[in-house]
């Protein structure tokens, strides 16, 4: 039964954009039709325009099927329909757990890479303390000295 829902499921996609591509009229190309000989040739036009939007969308929809393995969610949903086929409460989280506890893993992990954030940053930030402190301290060291050379300057001014 499961392989009947996976081939329905998939037929009724591909029926729908059929569907779909059928009901693009030929009223809609009506301002094209002073390009063609006549009436016959603008219709064929239409018809090839129809059949490649067609079989684009067929393609892109298996191509996409097969990539998602849509086949498998659509076994996990059917999974999911029978087992609540019996309940008849509405449950907004099929979990059933509170919200809390259903983000909490989000929380966790948004925590945990705060947290790393923060120790490379702090890494970082050490990193660049320990290669500043020891010039501000050589630049203070001779900011000092440069203090005490023009007072001692201004001293011996002071004496002529």
């Amino acid at each position: 039964m499961a392989e009947a829902n996976k081939t329905t499921a998939r037929q009724q996609f591909l029926d729908s954009y059929t569907a779909l591509v059928n009901g693009i009229s030929t009223a809609r190309f009506d301002e094209f039709k002073d390009f063609f000989a006549n009436e016959n040739d603008f219709e064929v036009a239409v018809q090839e325009f129809r059949d490649g939007l067609q079989q684009e969308l067929v393609t892109k929809v298996n191509r996409l099927w097969n990539e998602c393995d849509i086949d498998t969610n659509v076994e996990i949903l059917e999974s999911l329909k029978s087992k609540a086929a019996g309940s008849s409460n509405k449950m907004w989280r099929p979990t059933g757990k509170s919200v809390s506890e259903q983000v909490r893993p989000l929380v966790v992990n948004k925590l945990k890479t705060s947290l790393k954030f923060y120790q490379l940053q702090l890494g970082f930030q050490k990193e660049r303390t320990e290669v500043s402190v020891p010039w501000s301290m050589k630049y203070a060291v001779c900011a000092t000295i440069n203090d005490r050379c023009d007072e001692i300057v201004a001293g011996t001014n002071l004496l002529h």
